[in-house]
């Protein structure tokens, strides 16, 4: 009798063994299948929106010309609110973000003297304490933008006596129209901006690691070059946009392409490649800072 009750005992918990094993298993791929759909969603949700960068490098400086720093931000958001989102209004964020008037930086008034006063104090702290990071969002969200938003960064390595600085845009646009409305804002910018390099990284279908160079500033869709260049020597590209000064060319917008490139695309990459091959050898493929 002990022996069946044993017996019985023992089938028993076998059972519940099996059974508490089974769970585990079922809990624990449900939990995968949870994390996936979780990612999964996102993404769906995100198939019709395109993530992107672009980024103006300026010459470097010997001084931190502030009044000058402060026009070539005015000029950069002016440029983002004529080609994007004329009710835009821009706040300085931190740690946090939200539509705070004291931190209100840009509307339609222009720049407001918190922007001054940020880069007043920053600019004290590069070189010493580290590098000067201001950033910006554009809260008021247009319904073909999911978020927008601008930084100015700037520093000095090591011992250097040069200052190094950039204005950054990360956007994330309806795919539908985006290529226009790129070419436009770019070639807005290189106008403006005619003494520097102008270069954007395609986050979701051409990032700047695809590029034959990653190091170097490329050309992938579209590129600023503050050199003027003959189109006959850039055969493969789609177009070429001469950027003038006081009647003088002074730089050349190259278009690679008549539409968005595709990393998966073989011939997209040739063509950015090829063109980035004839830049290289020109010395026209500046490293990144």
């Amino acid at each position: 009798m002990n022996n069946k009750v044993k017996q019985s005992k023992f089938k028993i918990l076998l059972v519940i063994s099996i059974i508490m094993a089974i769970g585990s298993y079922f809990l624990f791929f449900h939990h995968l299948f949870k994390q996936d759909r979780d990612l999964i969603m996102p993404a769906k949700i995100q198939l019709d929106n395109m993530r992107y960068d672009i980024k103006i490098f300026f010459p470097k400086a010997l001084e931190n010309n502030i009044p000058e720093i402060r026009n070539q931000l005015d000029e950069a958001f002016k440029i983002y609110q004529n080609n994007f989102n004329s009710d835009a209004n821009w706040y300085y964020f931190g740690n946090s973000i939200k539509a705070d008037p004291k931190l209100l930086a840009y509307n339609k008034e222009g720049l407001t003297e918190l922007v001054l006063k940020k880069l007043t104090f920053g600019f004290k702290r590069v070189g010493q304490d580290g590098d000067l990071i201001l950033s910006f969002i554009d809260i008021d969200k247009d319904p073909a933008i999911e978020r927008q938003l601008l930084f100015y960064l700037a520093s000095r390595y090591g011992n250097s006596p040069f200052l190094e600085s950039e204005i950054k845009f990360l956007f994330t646009h309806k795919k539908a129209g985006v290529y226009n409305k790129i070419t436009q804002f770019f070639t807005e910018l290189a106008k403006v901006f005619s003494d520097c390099y102008i270069e954007i990284d395609l986050k979701d279908t051409f990032p700047i690691q695809n590029a034959l160079f990653p190091q170097r500033i490329g050309t992938s869709m579209i590129v600023y070059i503050p050199s003027p260049l003959n189109a006959d020597d850039y055969p493969e590209a789609h177009r070429m946009i001469p950027i003038n000064r006081d009647d003088k060319q002074v730089g050349t917008v190259i278009i690679s392409l008549d539409h968005i490139p595709n990393r998966d695309n073989i011939e997209d990459i040739k063509i950015i490649n090829r063109l980035d091959i004839r830049l290289r050898e020109a010395d026209l493929l500046p490293t990144r800072t």
